[in-house]
């Protein structure tokens, strides 16, 4: 029995060594992959631009010219929502215009699928009222159904409604029967909703089956590899099989990086699980990633989904640094501790002296050197102490900026709350042409640039109140920089203070400050061409810009 017990021990530490193994390995892979995630972001970007060159000629016909959206849509549904939506309507137009009822409900149902994944419920369900059910074929009428249980699907997920939750998740089982009844039983359609049946039954060990025939027929370098890995790893997470769970979602992410697409999950999920002291800097890493990628796919739904995420690992991170504290303080501790006996032996040691003058010099050299020793542990006191304003400093200004973040979400989400409220109430009363002469001018977003520049301005000031003039003390005299009466910072020290917190690269600078990259960089070179120091070294003298330095002790 005693053997027995000590086989499966031996077993299961030999599995758990092997999955973790695994981890470490698939890890490796993905950050080698994504490395280079911006060629493959460059290729994506050239077809894309490829097409739009084929297009712009202007001797095809409307048949010929919907074929090339269509390919642009392709190219796009992953990419970009908003391009996305724009080629979809241009090809609804073309349909309308060639009376080719077959292409009209085709770009229809592609559109409120895309509506319903970025949150935008209602106008799905008025997209999907305007097809002609009864004009598709089986593969629009698959489609269609499709479309429809991706609807339910987000309604029952997000609903607030009770009842109207319960009622979607209704229609959300008879769509994904529909759908299994009318798709061939191989086929990745027929198998992706037979898993998902499976894992709504919790029949685990068949959607297990399901998933691992998914991910071993289809073609690794695909989508719908991405999304079979996807649903790989979820089968895993439900068993909390944690694990399998990561391998199959660093899997999927990595297809996703290699494909260019942007409207992912994958990651964001990985960086869920990876929230223990060795991974939690590369969880925050993947989410910077995740939420670069959710602004760029611009959909209403994703920064939402994707906030939630981080604020879990921001909590993991937190017990981490609560946890550095602690052992700091018993640090500390025992640095006191050791002083204290220090103090003891000199106290000893004098009293020894009294006792034994024929030691003394022997004494008075021992006495030396422990009044050495109190001088390097004096030197390393004040290091340390350095090294926790540093660490202070650090925290105070991410925790500043996250309170920030927040803040500025929050009030946005209710700003576009009420503005939907007000919209609805002007369409409801038919007060169409006052939406219209309400919402035609453009001063609205000059004023919410303007605000935003004062926010960022006054937040980086609070935290680095020197800013303008220990940058100007590195410039020449006559290029030192004033803003004007009523201003705080001028839009080269908005560049610099982005230096200042790390943003080096000029095309993130110029999407934050909405500016083209060109600009930024002529700004840059600009203030380069007057520095008192080496232009090599002008940016990191800019990053140490009130920080505390160890040179200062």
């Amino acid at each position: 029995m005693r053997n027995l017990l000590s086989t499966v021990l031996l077993l299961a530490a030999t599995l758990a060594a092997s999955a973790q193994n695994d981890l470490k390995s698939v890890l490796s892979q993905l950050d080698a992959t994504l490395s280079h995630r911006d060629s493959y972001i460059a290729g994506r970007e050239q077809r894309i631009e490829s097409l739009k060159n084929i297009l712009r000629k202007s001797d095809f016909s409307d048949a010929q010219r919907y074929i090339l959206n269509q390919q642009l849509i392709d190219e796009y549904t992953p990419y970009q929502a908003d391009s996305t939506i724009d080629y979809l309507y241009r090809n609804i137009s073309l349909a309308t215009r060639m009376n080719d009822a077959g292409h009209l409900n085709e770009s229809r149902i592609q559109l409120a699928y895309l509506y319903s994944s970025a949150g935008i419920y209602l106008e799905a369900a008025n997209m999907l009222k305007l097809v002609d059910t009864t004009a598709l074929d089986r593969r629009q009428l698959v489609d269609y159904y499709i479309a429809r249980h991706k609807l339910n699907d987000e309604l029952q997920l997000y609903s607030h409604d009770s009842a109207q939750g319960h009622e979607s998740w209704r229609l959300t089982v008879i769509y994904a029967q529909l759908i299994v009844e009318n798709t061939e039983p191989e086929s990745v359609t027929h198998l992706n909703f037979r898993l998902r049946q499976a894992i709504g039954a919790r029949d685990y060990p068949q959607a297990v089956e399901i998933s691992e025939r998914l991910c071993s027929t289809l073609q690794p370098l695909s989508r719908e590899y991405a999304e079979a890995s996807y649903m790989r790893a979820l089968v895993a997470d439900l068993m909390d099989d944690t694990p399998t769970a990561q391998v199959w979602f660093a899997r999927s992410a990595m297809t996703d990086i290699q494909l260019a697409i942007r409207d992912n999950a994958a990651l964001k999920s990985l960086a869920n699980t990876l929230l223990d002291d060795d991974n939690i800097q590369r969880a925050m890493r993947y989410m910077r990633i995740v939420m670069d990628d959710a602004r760029f796919f611009n959909s209403r739904l994703r920064p939402w989904q994707d906030a939630l995420a981080l604020h879990v690992i921001e909590e993991a991170y937190q017990v981490r640094r609560q946890r550095m504290d602690a052992m700091y303080n018993i640090f500390v501790v025992s640095i006191g501790c050791f002083m204290l006996l220090a103090l003891g032996g000199v106290v000893f040691v004098l009293r020894q002296n009294r006792k034994l003058n024929l030691a003394r010099l022997e004494l008075q050299q021992a006495n030396n050197r422990l009044n050495i020793s109190n001088k390097d542990l004096q030197h390393i006191n004040k290091r340390l102490a350095g090294l926790n304003s540093q660490i202070s400093e650090a925290n105070e200004v991410k925790e500043e900026y996250i309170g920030i973040f927040l803040t500025m979400c929050s009030e946005y989400i209710d700003k576009i709350i009420d503005s939907r409220r007000h919209v609805r109430r002007l369409l409801r009363d038919g007060r169409v042409d006052e939406l219209r002469k309400e919402y035609s001018p453009t001063d609205g977003d000059s004023r919410e640039l303007e605000e935003f520049y004062r926010n960022f301005d006054t937040t980086f000031l609070q935290l680095y109140p020197t800013f303008i003039e220990d940058f100007n003390s590195l410039l020449d005299k006559e290029a030192r920089i004033e803003p004007k009466k009523g201003e705080l910072l001028t839009t080269e020290l908005r560049i610099f203070a982005l230096i200042r917190l790390g943003i080096n690269d000029s095309s993130k600078i110029a999407a934050l400050l909405r500016y083209s990259v060109s600009t930024i960089y002529n700004y840059r070179s600009k203030i380069k061409g007057h520095t008192l120091v080496s232009r090599d070294d002008f940016e990191e003298r800019i990053k140490t810009i009130g920080a505390f330095s160890p040179q200062h002790l």
